[in-house]
C-alpha cells in the first residue's frame, strides 16, 4: 500500500504551484543515487540521515573500495548483504533504489568467493544457446532479489566493434558486434530481472564499444570510431517496451554534439534518445565522478548540464572521489532557485522516478502462457478479426476495467490461469477454446498482480482485445454487487497512469459494461455480429471515481 500513498502524495506535490524549499530539496534528493562506505548501517549512519532528510532516490553498492581492493565496502556475504538492504529500506520513508553493477564475469559485485552464484561474462553467455542464457539470468535475478537488490546496472548494449577497446571489449562486457544478437541476449537478462522485480538499466548510451579510451580516467572521443549501428540494440528494445532505464556514457561524439559529452548533451539525451528513439523511461547518468566529467566540469556545471540535457537520476558512486549528498542537493537547489535549472525538469524527473517505483511494486503472478495459449490466441485473432499473424503482440490504445465476480484472489486467479476455457463457460465456448484472462489483477487491498505481458493479446473484451489492456478487480459479488474497494480505486488510478506513461498511444479508458458503445469505432474488429454478452462490471460508480482521479490524462470514454 505504501507505493500508492507515495504515488498520490507525489501527485499532490507535483501539482502544487511552487514546492516549499524543503519539498524541493526532497525532490532533488529523489534524483540521486549515491555510494557510501559501510557494510552495516544503523540509525546514526550518515547514509541513513541522508536517506531520511532528502528522501534519497537510491544507493549503489560495491564489494570493495576502488583504491584498496582488499578492503570490504558494502558486500561481504549473502547474509550480510540481505541484512544491509533490509535495513536501508526500513530506514527509508519512501521506496529506495538499491543498485549494483552485476553484469557477470569481471564486472560482478556479487562474487562466488563471497558465497554468491558465479555468473559468466556477456561475451561468454553470447556463445551459449539462448535457453542456457535464460537459466543463467534466472539464477542471477533470483540472487539479486533474494539479496534485496532492486536495480541492476545491466545489461550492456555496447557493441564489440573495436577489438582494441579495453573498458568494454577487453573486459568481455559485450554480447558481440551484431545488434540483433546483442538485443536478444540482453533481453534474456531483462526478462529474468523483470520477473524478479529487479529493474534493468541498459548501458552505455549512445555506445561505448567503439571507444579507445576509458571514461573512468579521462576524456573519451568516439567521433571517428562510432557508428549509427551502435544505436540499433536500443531501438530494438525500446520498440519492444523492454527499457526501464538507460544509462548515459561520458563519451564525446562531435557528429552528435560538437560541444558536450553524452551525459551533458541535450542533443543526445533529449533530441536523439527521447524525441527520435521515443524513449519514455528514466535516463541515469554514469558515475558523475568519473574523470571524463569531474576533470573537465565543476560540480555545479556538471549537474546543471546533465539535468537540463534530460538526465533524471544522477549517479555519484563515491568510489573515484567524494561528494556529500548535502553538497549535491544544495548545488542543484541553488541552480533551480537561480533559474539555471527549470523547476519543470525536477518535476518531470520525479514523475518518471515514481512511475518506475510503481512498476517495481507490481507482483509477478503469471498465468500459463505457453504454445497452446499462443496458438489459441492466433486462432482467435484469425476467426474474430480476420487477421493472420505470426505473433500476438498488440499496440495498446484502450484500457478496459473489469471485476472478477469472484470474491477471492486465489479463486479468481485459478479461473484465469489455465490456457483453455473452463467447462462452466458455455456462454462463450463456441467463440473459442482460449481461456479468458487479463493483463493485471487487483486484489481488494490494492495489491496489483501482473498476469501476463501487457503488450500481448488477452481475451477479456469482445471486439477490442487486439488493442486493449485488461485490468481485473477482485470483487463484484455474484456479478451484480458494486463492492470494489477504495484501495482498488487508488490502485487502478495509479496503474492507468503507469500504463499511459508506458504507452502514450493509449487513448481510451472504459468499463467492461461500456464496450458495445465502441462498435462503430475503428478499433472494433469483431466480425461475428451475434457474438455479444451483457456486462455490468466494474460498476458505474467505480468508473466515475477512477475517472475523477485521471482527469489530467484526458482519456476518452467509450462513446467519445
Amino acid at each position: 500500500m505504501r507505493i500508492f500513498l507515495l504515488f498520490l502524495s507525489l501527485y499532490i506535490t507535483l501539482h502544487a504551484t511552487v514546492p516549499t524549499d524543503t519539498q524541493l530539496k526532497k525532490m532533488i534528493g529523489r534524483m540521486l543515487i549515491v555510494g557510501f562506505d559501510e557494510s552495516y548501517v544503523e540509525p546514526t549512519s550518515q547514509i541513513v540521515s541522508d536517506i531520511q532528510k532528502y528522501d534519497l532516490g537510491g544507493v549503489i553498492l560495491f564489494d570493495r573500495f576502488y583504491r584498496d581492493k582488499q578492503r570490504v565496502k558494502n558486500i561481504l556475504s549473502p547474509y550480510q548483504l540481505k541484512k544491509l538492504t533490509r535495513h536501508l529500506q526500513y530506514f527509508a520513508h519512501k521506496p529506495l533504489f538499491i543498485a549494483v553493477d552485476q553484469e557477470g564475469g569481471k564486472v560482478s559485485r556479487l562474487k562466488p568467493q563471497y558465497g554468491f552464484v558465479k555468473i559468466p561474462s556477456a561475451a561468454a553467455v553470447s556463445c551459449m544457446p539462448l535457453q542456457r542464457a535464460q537459466q543463467i539470468y534466472k539464477a542471477q535475478a533470483q540472487m539479486l532479489q533474494n539479496s534485496g537488490i532492486n536495480v541492476n546496472f545491466a545489461p550492456v548494449l555496447d557493441l564489440s566493434t573495436n577489438p582494441d577497446n579495453k573498458v568494454i571489449v577487453g573486459l568481455e562486457r559485450s554480447y558481440g558486434s551484431n545488434p540483433k544478437e546483442v538485443a536478444k541476449y540482453a533481453q534474456t537478462m531483462i526478462d529474468a530481472q523483470t520477473r524478479h522485480n529487479v529493474l534493468s538499466v541498459l548501458k552505455h548510451f549512445p555506445g561505448h564499444g567503439s571507444s579507445l579510451g576509458d571514461s573512468h580516467k579521462g576524456f573519451v572521443d568516439i567521433t571517428n570510431t562510432w557508428s549509427k549501428k551502435e544505436l540499433e540494440p536500443y531501438k530494438i528494445l525500446i520498440k519492444a517496451h523492454k527499457t526501464d532505464a538507460i544509462m548515459t556514457a561520458h563519451v564525446f561524439n562531435a557528429h552528435l554534439d560538437d560541444k558536450y559529452p553524452a551525459t551533458l548533451s541535450y542533443k543526445i539525451n533529449t533530441e536523439l534518445l527521447r524525441n527520435r528513439l521515443h524513449f519514455q523511461g528514466i535516463i541515469i547518468s554514469d558515475d558523475m565522478q568519473m574523470k571524463a566529467i569531474s576533470a573537465n566540469y565543476s560540480l555545479k556545471s556538471a549537474v546543471t548540464l546533465a539535468i537540463n540535457s534530460g538526465v533524471d537520476i544522477l549517479l555519484f558512486g563515491n568510489q573515484l572521489a567524494y561528494n556529500s549528498t548535502q553538497e549535491i542537493v544544495e548545488t542543484i537547489f541553488k541552480q533551480v532557485k537561480n533559474k539555471k535549472i527549470p523547476l519543470s525538469k525536477i518535476i518531470e524527473s520525479n514523475a518518471r522516478i515514481t512511475n518506475l517505483h510503481f512498476k517495481n511494486s507490481l507482483v509477478q503472478k503469471p498465468v500459463i502462457f505457453e504454445k497452446e495459449r499462443k496458438a489459441l490466441t492466433r486462432a482467435y485473432i484469425q476467426k474474430h478479426y480476420g487477421l493472420t499473424v505470426k505473433n500476438i503482440k498488440i499496440k495498446p490504445k484502450i484500457i478496459v476495467l473489469h471485476w472478477t465476480a469472484v470474491m477471492d484472489l486465489n479463486k479468481s486467479f485459478a479461473r484465469l490461469y489455465p490456457q483453455k476455457l473452463l467447462s462452466d463457460r458455455a456462454d462463450i465456448a463456441n467463440a473459442s477454446a482460449l481461456n479468458v484472462s487479463a493483463h493485471y489483477l487487483v486484489d481488494r487491498d490494492g495489491t496489483i498482480y501482473q498476469l501476463m505481458p501487457d503488450d500481448v493479446m488477452a481475451r477479456h473484451v469482445i471486439g477490442l482485445n487486439y488493442t486493449s489492456i485488461g485490468i481485473e478487480n477482485v470483487g463484484g459479488e455474484a456479478n451484480k454487487k458494486e463492492d470494489l474497494t477504495p484501495a482498488q480505486v487508488r490502485a487502478n488510478i495509479a496503474l492507468v497512469k503507469y500504463l499511459k506513461q508506458k504507452y502514450p498511444e493509449i487513448t481510451y479508458l472504459i468499463g467492461h459494461y461500456e464496450y458495445t458503445k465502441m462498435q462503430k469505432n475503428p478499433l472494433w474488429l469483431e466480425r461475428d455480429a451475434h457474438y455479444r454478452t451483457q456486462k455490468a462490471d466494474p460498476g458505474a460508480e467505480f468508473m466515475h471515481k477512477v475517472r475523477q482521479g485521471l482527469r489530467t490524462l484526458h482519456l476518452r470514454g467509450a462513446d467519445e
